[in-house]
């Protein structure tokens, strides 16, 4: 398939995720060595870092590139509308960071670094760009992909993209953005009148 040759994604999608552990995974750095390498080549960024009680600094769960690539797949899921501002600006990537760097579980750590990796290497393989350097619409055309097949969970994009969903969601309604100007919660108020419900309608006999 020639560069410009544009791409049927629903005869494609399959072949992709199908072929990506083996494809991709054989002509790249393993993971390890992979976030080795980045670990070394960019420094983390200063407002991900966090002291404890103890004083004690600790490092950041995500690269800058990888924080801003989360910041981008969670606006995507939870875009702004006139309603509401959206994940973007209810830090929802602040919270994925916070949870990732506080859990004990390895595997799924390495499950959300190989993900994004993977994710980006789609958006490279459908319209050769970055997913941070896609359009709207390209973005959405990736993730629906893995939305399309989110039963396929043997693979390390689906999973990931499962728990992304489930993270953003949560941070996002957990947020003050989500909590009071999506859902307009109020908070506890005292009623001077209590509406009750209609009453359902009579059955007939």
């Amino acid at each position: 398939m020639s560069k410009n040759e544009p791409i049927n994604l629903k005869q494609d999608r399959r072949q992709w995720l199908k072929a990506s552990a083996t494809v991709l995974g054989a002509s790249l750095l393993p993971l390890p060595a992979v976030a080795a390498k980045a670990s070394q080549s960019e420094a983390p960024p200063a407002k991900a870092q966090s002291k404890p009680a103890g004083g004690k600094t600790v490092a950041p769960f995500f690269t800058p590139a990888q924080y801003a690539l989360v910041e981008e797949l969670s606006e995507t899921i939870i875009p702004a509308d006139s309603h509401s501002g959206g994940a973007k600006a209810a830090k929802v990537a602040d919270y994925i960071e916070q949870e990732l760097r506080e859990s004990t579980d390895d595997s799924r750590k390495s499950t959300w670094h190989e993900g994004l990796r993977l994710v980006d290497l789609m958006s490279q393989h459908y319209h050769g760009k970055s997913f941070v350097d896609s359009s709207s619409e390209e973005r959405i055309a990736v993730l629906t992909v893995l939305s399309d097949n989110d039963q396929m969970t043997d693979l390390p994009e689906v999973r990931f993209f499962r728990e992304l969903k489930h993270l953003t969601v949560r941070g996002y309604y957990t947020s003050k953005i989500g909590i009071h100007n999506e859902l307009e919660y109020k908070g506890n108020r005292l009623l001077l009148e209590f509406v009750g419900c209609d009453d359902p309608a009579p059955k007939s006999s």
